[in-house]
């Protein structure tokens, strides 16, 4: 086997193993303060989204990727490979958006309460779902070249300006709608990221005067060191998708410079483009205060169990 198929197998194995259970794990933990609570908080609920639209792009294009690489061909049919990657396009556009709806509204949440925020935190609480089908609205209209340029993998030489992902392809039928399709997706990606960039560095500037106030003080309210917490853990969340959406632009820009790419560089893109998805659970789970209390609770009520199954066992006669 080639080296880069060694590479690649072993890269997309490893997404799939962290990404798959890292996302499951979020979405049941979310259903379960569902069932438990009764409702989920603005930020619960959009993290459920995300965990959701992450989970879908490591199944569409990590599995996929993998399988390929360890020499299994023929996955899908024409139409299969039609709808995995217009599920995964979408999804991966959802990621982007739901990354920047989470940022703007950590950023609504800790703003001073002027007139114009306070008309903000009384309004975008109750309009996420909203806000979430309008954005899936936009990816699915935004998304047509995954369904209506993808086919198979052909016996016959690979035209120009088709995306090979060795598993289905992208083929484009002329050099002005690849750029279109692309600049489009450009133009769009960036303006998300853009908004959650400008929501960061907004949040940043809100803690650094937040501390500033609380030097020199021995307390501070609860709420606001909750908020202070959940901000910095986003702006990790952040950091990490900026740095990936760097490296998979990169690879963006080389690729809109040659006419055939070569498959090493694929392969580098596609893994950038799917690390975000499979890593961003492992944050929220790492910093997320409620996950964390959650297992403390159930890990001292097992230990309480145990306890408890001990010495009943410990007073049961040896006679027996």
């Amino acid at each position: 086997m080639e080296v880069r198929l060694v590479l690649k197998a072993a890269g997309f194995i490893c997404l799939d193993v962290v990404g798959i259970p890292g996302n499951l794990t979020v979405l049941l933990f979310l259903c379960y303060l569902r069932l438990s609570d009764g409702r989920l908080l603005p930020n619960d609920l959009i993290l459920s989204k995300l965990a959701f639209v992450n989970l879908v792009v490591v199944l569409c294009r990590g599995i996929p990727q993998a399988l390929t690489a360890l020499g299994i061909q023929n996955l899908f049919g024409e139409y299969g490979c039609k709808v995995v990657i217009y599920i995964y396009r979408v999804s991966r556009a959802m990621s982007i958006c739901i990354t920047s709806l989470l940022s703007c509204y950590q950023c609504i949440v800790i703003a001073p309460g002027s007139t114009w925020w306070m008309v903000l935190k009384q309004r975008v609480p109750r309009s996420i779902p909203l806000i979430i089908l309008l954005l899936y609205g936009l990816n699915f209209m935004l998304c047509p070249a995954g369904f209506i340029y993808t086919s198979t993998v052909p016996n016959s030489t690979i035209p120009e300006y088709t995306l090979n992902l060795e598993f289905c392809i992208v083929a484009f039928p002329g050099f002005k709608v690849f750029m279109a399709n692309e600049v489009v997706h450009i133009i769009r990606d960036f303006v998300f990221v853009g908004i959650m960039a400008g929501a960061a560095i907004y949040i940043v500037q809100i803690l650094y005067h937040h501390r500033k106030q609380m030097r020199g003080m021995h307390g501070s309210d609860r709420n606001q060191r909750k908020t202070a917490e959940a901000s910095k853990s986003l702006l990790m969340l952040v950091a990490m998708y900026v740095i990936l959406f760097g490296l998979d632009n990169v690879m963006l820009v080389y690729t809109l410079c040659v006419t055939r790419v070569h498959p090493a560089v694929n392969d580098t893109r596609v893994f950038f483009a799917s690390c975000y998805s499979a890593l961003s659970p492992v944050f929220i789970i790492a910093t997320n205060k409620k996950f964390a209390a959650r297992l403390n609770c159930y890990s001292h009520g097992q230990e309480e169990n145990i306890g408890t199954t001990v010495t009943t066992v410990s007073h049961i006669p040896t006679g027996l």
